[in-house]
């Protein structure tokens, strides 16, 4: 199964109440038409009162309004089938409902690596690397019911992609599966499409879409408080790493898994 995954925004003037009516309203209805859809959902984002900025943070959680999946069998059909109806997916003017920033992907339906359970080649490398903490390890409910931050990343311009994914499977992600509280940390390569540079959609922007799960208390701990947050290891490739941190190259939207709705009812 293929996925075609999009975080957006409703357009400039709309509020949030008039864009989710035309979203459900016009824009789902009409998309359902489409041929060979075997699933259709939805996130709404969750505020989960984390503040931005501050560290850990490189774009605020409440970043879109929703993050959907549009999901077909077959991959070159859903390739096929998306990128053949651009009116869906244009961007709308202020005041008129529909998108305003509308981020894409096409994704596998199983993830590249499950990071708590899998250790890509890449980890092995930094292997003995220790996790700086200021005061030791904090302590973090394990108990508490955790969140999704879904992050999508690129790396950055003449970086090549050996060198992205050195850095971000092999130092980033091996030093963030061992956080305190972490309980769910799964990431996928996006599936880059033949370019089409004429259309709204920009599929190909991305590197990598992951999704970590914790709870707010032990993301605060681990990565936001002074006191306590993990100081990671600096990357070896290049003295400040191979992220585009500053120039786009990292979106956030927070949800909660088990609140999706199901739109092919």
């Amino acid at each position: 199964m293929i996925r075609f995954v999009h975080l957006f925004n409703y357009a400039e003037g709309v509020s949030e109440k008039d864009g989710e009516t035309w979203y459900f309203e016009k824009h789902v209805p009409q998309v359902k038409k489409l041929p060979d859809i075997i699933c259709y959902r939805s996130w709404k984002q969750v505020d989960v009162g984390l503040p931005f900025p501050s560290n850990g943070l490189p774009t605020p959680f409440n970043q879109f309004v929703r993050r959907t999946e549009l999901c077909f069998g077959n991959e070159k059909v859903g390739v096929q089938t998306v990128m053949s109806h651009p009116e869906f997916w244009q961007p709308s003017q202020k005041g008129v409902p529909g998108f305003r920033e509308f981020e894409c992907m096409f994704l596998n339906e199983e993830p590249e690596f499950n990071l708590l359970r899998d250790a890509p080649p890449q980890h092995y490398k930094y292997i003995t690397l220790p996790l700086l903490w200021p005061k030791g390890r904090p302590q973090v409910d394990e108990n508490e019911e955790i969140f999704i931050d879904s992050y999508c990343l690129r790396y950055a311009p003449g970086v090549s992609w050996a060198e992205g994914e050195d850095w971000y499977l092999g130092h980033h992600t091996r030093e963030g599966k061992q956080l305190p509280g972490m309980k769910h940390y799964m990431t996928w390569k996006t599936i880059h499409i033949p370019e089409q540079p004429d259309l709204p959609l920009k599929p190909n922007k991305w590197a990598r879409l992951t999704e970590l799960g914790m709870s707010p208390n032990a993301f605060r701990s681990t990565m936001i408080n002074d006191d306590t947050r993990v100081r990671f290891t600096p990357p070896t490739t290049r003295p400040m790493g191979v992220i585009e941190w500053a120039r786009g190259g990292w979106l956030n939207i927070s949800i909660k898994l088990d609140q999706s709705d199901d739109l092919l009812k």
